[in-house]
């Protein structure tokens, strides 16, 4: 029985593949999960309709514009060598730092890629780890956009909680920034 049942979902994971779009196949192989994955592979086999399919790309291109418009409010995007060769460290220390909330790194594409605005002059912007902390289990891409929406309150003009935690503020405005913080995410 079980030699049957793998026969068969052999083939129906062949099938699956064989007929995957880009994006799928994307999806699959980046899929850190296994019963992730599997539930990735049917998408493609049944053919959907073209109103369908026509909504699926239109909600693939919305969420590529916000991801292009989150790095660009961020100061662009970069990949952890990059990160790993600014702060003088390996690039298993910058996966270490972005699991352990010292640094923010979100999924884009198949990487991981690092907001180049928690940096200030080739360091960690001061304090980001709190705020990070802050941020509780929120989605990264959902905390970068906090992160870049200007707020008003510690300074004459409006300034995003990473231009704030660049101009390294005093401890009393550090605590309102991650109150601030706590209080989008509850």
């Amino acid at each position: 029985m079980r030699r049957k049942a793998l026969e068969k979902l052999t083939l129906a994971i062949a099938k699956a593949v064989q007929s995957a779009s880009d994006d799928t196949l994307a999806d699959i192989v980046g899929s850190a999960d296994l019963r992730h994955a599997l539930t990735i592979a049917p998408r493609d086999i049944a053919p959907e309709s073209a109103a369908d399919i026509a909504a699926i790309k239109a909600a693939r291109e919305k969420t590529a514009r916000f991801r292009d418009e989150m790095a660009n409010r961020a100061g662009g995007m970069l990949e952890r060598s990059d990160v790993a060769e600014m702060l003088g460290v390996s690039v298993a220390a910058i996966e270490k730092q972005r699991q352990r909330r010292q640094i923010l790194g979100v999924q884009y594409g198949n990487e991981i890629r690092y907001p180049a605005g928690q940096f200030v002059e080739g360091a960690t912007a001061p304090n980001l780890r709190q705020l990070l902390e802050a941020f509780g289990d929120t989605d990264p891409w959902e905390q970068l956009m906090l992160l870049t929406t200007p707020v008003t309150g510690y300074g004459p003009e409006p300034e995003t909680p990473l231009q704030i935690l660049g101009r390294k503020p005093g401890a009393p405005a550090l605590k309102q920034l991650v109150a601030l913080v706590t209080g989008w995410t509850a």
